[in-house]
């Protein structure tokens, strides 16, 4: 385990009680990265606590004061139509002229999606 303060002040802050060297090397990696501007991806199985991780990496971050919308990517929305419910599509009707479908990431500025 390490003996990093900073990671007992994270898992306090964010009420995280585990203890292994394992959550700590996890711990340690979401404060770095919290402070760059790359894109992470968080995997794991159901239950392992991805969406604290991500909370914790936005909390950390310099855009700690945008958006934080989490969405259960693999159950809440169907196959296939992550896209349009993320980006936006635009309807076709027949009779009528195209209209843009209002979309999440259009309506919000920066926001981090986990």
């Amino acid at each position: 385990m390490t003996k990093d303060p900073n990671i007992n002040s994270v898992k306090q802050r964010f009420g995280i009680i585990g203890r292994s060297a394992a959550l700590d090397r996890a711990l340690y990696t979401a404060v770095r990265v919290a402070t760059t501007d790359l894109t992470v991806l968080i995997q794991g199985e159901s239950g392992v606590g991805k969406e604290i991780f991500s909370r914790i990496i936005h909390e950390l971050s310099k855009r700690k004061h945008n958006g934080f919308i989490a969405i259960n990517l693999e159950g809440a929305i169907p196959p296939g139509t992550i896209n349009s419910e993320l980006f936006g599509h635009e309807r076709v009707h027949l009779r009528e002229p195209q209209e843009n479908a209002k979309d999440t990431l259009r309506q919000l500025e920066e926001v981090l999606f986990f």
